[in-house]
């Protein structure tokens, strides 16, 4: 979860979300067929995918969707 919007941050905290993920799940890049990112709608400082390509991802298609702002649903 981002504490701010703010594009450092959110590479910050992708990149250590899809570091966890990699690791835990004992997975490289070429393992991967596609990555799906989404946010909601408060975050517009940079596109999460972003971040991944930082890591290196860079043959990996990635995709950003916005999360649909339902009444009641969990906050980010």
């Amino acid at each position: 979860q981002l504490e701010r919007d703010e594009a450092g941050h959110m590479d910050e905290r992708v990149g250590e979300l899809l570091t966890a993920v990699l690791e835990r799940n004992e997975l490289v890049a070429d393992d991967l067929i596609s990555i799906w990112f989404t946010a909601t709608p408060d975050l517009h400082s940079d596109f999460p995918a972003a971040a991944a390509r930082g890591l290196g991802i860079a043959d990996v298609p990635l995709i950003c969707a916005q999360e649909l702002d339902i009444e009641g649903a969990m906050p980010r």
